[in-house]
């Protein structure tokens, strides 16, 4: 009898064992699959810079800390992931993983516990084990993100959250963010990708997009202003193909993560600051423009007679403080001198003058840089 009882008890013990064991739901993380959508994973791409100065950082481990990050969140929300590349070179763009980061074949939570930490150390190796590019050429991440776009349509998810890691300055045609006057003006910028079809308004529908060590060039990094100016310049582009950018900085806190980055400042004051450095237009202590200044010069005209004939420039001329005085002309007065040979050929070249003022500063309002860093003018357009 007591057999009986025993036999008829175990298999509902067993039952409950298995379901004490069993997956658990999720945390309600944003990457969670959404209820009647279990066969549709959430995805996450990881598009990694591959230019000499990105492999710097690479080889330092300098993104371990963000890919073990994203690989934990991978493995709570069991999406799939693909890490593809960019950088320098018409094949650059390749992809290097591409898996669900989930269990396989486990039956109890022991079990698709072990799975899922190897199938996140599997995807954080493949992120480990990328390359710097073997070949020369411009930085083309416009290109990276069509290829990424591709390879994230060939299967079905729900959302889409894009880490991309590395250099962001696009030095590729048409454009050229490496140029002052190329970043200043992101909206003119965003317009001649456009125009060349490289980005359409449906290709990043919906994606989450975190952008880590964009300002991190192979000279070091960019300026605050032009850090701004680039990070506008992608939450502009970003916000055409339909997703948002929610992260720009050179780490990841937390992830996944909400909101968005604003837009930059000076774009509800209807304006374009472009900061030229002295050394590429003028002699060193002098107001004399250098032979290489004509097509930097050429393109503040096109800017003031094409794009925006209607606007207004104020030019300020600036000088680095340094221990020793210049030699000749004092900083105020060279400042001064420099703006108004800037003034002089936008002038003589059909500006007119009652859209220009000029101001010298001198020595006055550092940045962060250094001495080649201040020594510069800079045209701030004011647009209609």
């Amino acid at each position: 009898m007591k057999s009986w009882k025993l036999a008829a008890v175990l298999p509902v013990l067993l039952a409950l064992f298995l379901a004490a064991c069993g997956p658990r739901g999720g945390s309600g993380s944003p990457l969670d699959a959404a209820p009647g959508r279990a066969t549709e994973p959430p995805a996450i791409g990881l598009l990694l810079g591959t230019s000499p100065a990105d492999h710097v950082l690479h080889q330092a481990r300098a993104w371990a800390g963000d890919a073990r990050l994203v690989a934990r969140a991978a493995g709570r929300s069991r999406a799939h992931v693909v890490i593809d590349r960019f950088g320098p070179g018409p094949s650059s763009s390749n992809v290097v993983y591409d898996a669900r980061v989930a269990s396989t074949t486990g039956l109890n939570k022991l079990v698709i516990g072990n799975q899922l930490r190897n199938a996140e150390w599997t995807m954080e190796s493949a992120f480990a084990r990328e390359s710097a590019s073997t070949t020369p050429g411009p930085i083309n991440l416009v290109s990276g993100v069509r290829s990424l776009a591709q390879h994230l349509q060939a299967f079905p998810h729900q959302t889409t959250n894009v880490v991309i890691f590395g250099d962001a300055v696009q030095t590729a045609a048409p454009v050229d963010l490496a140029d002052p006057l190329q970043l200043a003006d992101t909206r003119e910028s965003l317009r001649s990708v456009i125009s060349r079809g490289l980005v359409s308004p449906a290709e990043c529908r919906g994606w989450r997009v975190y952008m880590v060590g964009g300002s991190l060039t192979p000279d070091g990094g960019l300026s605050s202003l032009q850090d701004e100016q680039l990070r506008e310049f992608w939450r502009e582009f970003f916000a055409y193909c339909g997703g948002r950018l929610v992260v720009w900085d050179s780490t990841l806190i937390s992830f996944p993560s909400s909101g968005q980055v604003p837009p930059a400042r000076w774009t509800a004051q209807h304006k374009l600051i472009i900061p030229l450095p002295s050394s590429v237009l003028f002699r060193p202590n002098r107001a004399v423009f250098l032979p290489g200044a004509r097509p930097v010069l050429e393109e503040l005209v096109r800017k003031l007679t094409v794009l925006y004939p209607r606007a207004t420039a104020v030019i300020a001329g600036f000088t680095a403080m340094t221990a020793v005085p210049i030699s000749g002309p004092s900083a105020l007065v060279l400042s001064r001198a420099r703006a108004r040979a800037v003034a002089a050929y936008l002038r003589a070249h059909g500006v007119s003058a009652d859209r220009l003022r000029t101001h010298g500063y001198g020595d006055q309002h550092q940045i962060p840089g250094g001495l080649a860093a201040n020594r510069r003018v800079v045209v701030i357009l004011h647009l209609p």
